[in-house]
């Protein structure tokens, strides 16, 4: 009998919502009330808003000449590159990882873990203000029904700030002291080990 009474009222409620969401089209598809992480509240900051002159922009015909397909299709189109084939996958070098389209260094070695996605993962950026971090319902398009059914489709994407490039997506699963996993596309990265880098400091 509770069971019942209690499906009965997540249906009203659910209803009630959908009622809302139609009534009130400002609420769709950004309502704070919908926007989880999994099965977890969003613990990501807001996304970070950069001005147009600390955008650098790169002409689509000078990407395609310098850029792999994949990584083209990854930054530029907002692609995925299938799990478990990137090369940074299971890459466990000391270094800095960078943006593949305008070499902004984003991630460090000291913060990369196994995750077992199958894609580079990380529980923090070098800076939080090196990244865009954007709500995307591309998984849901406008279907507010499916959105309800599963807010974990809710995703929030991560990109550069200084060219836009996507990078991949960050979730609120990782480990300790963070608790963020950033998901980060092969495609999207360059690597520059320590190593290198005091050669070329020196």
């Amino acid at each position: 009998m509770l069971r019942a009474t209690f499906k009965l009222l997540s249906l009203h409620n659910t209803c009630r919502r959908i009622a809302f969401a139609i009534s009130n089209p400002k609420s769709w598809p950004i309502s704070a009330s919908l926007i989880t992480m999994g099965n977890q509240s969003s613990s990501v900051n807001p996304p970070v808003r950069g001005m147009a002159s600390e955008n650098e922009v790169f002409s689509k015909e000078e990407l395609k000449k310098r850029l792999t397909p994949m990584q083209y299709h990854v930054t530029q189109e907002r692609g995925t590159e299938r799990a478990f084939t990137g090369k940074y996958n299971k890459h466990s070098e000391g270094g800095t990882y960078y943006c593949v389209v305008c070499h902004e260094s984003l991630f460090s070695s000291d913060t990369k873990f196994e995750s077992g996605c199958g894609w580079p993962a990380f529980n923090d950026v070098l800076d939080s203000g090196k990244v865009k971090l954007t709500k995307d319902t591309s998984h849901v398009g406008a279907n507010l029904l499916l959105l309800i059914a599963n807010p974990g489709m809710v995703r929030t994407e991560v990109s550069c700030l200084k060219c836009n490039a996507h990078l991949g997506h960050v979730f609120g699963d990782g480990p300790r002291p963070t608790g963020k996993r950033f998901c980060i596309n092969s495609a999207s990265l360059d690597f520059k080990s320590y190593a290198d880098q005091k050669k070329e400091a020196s």
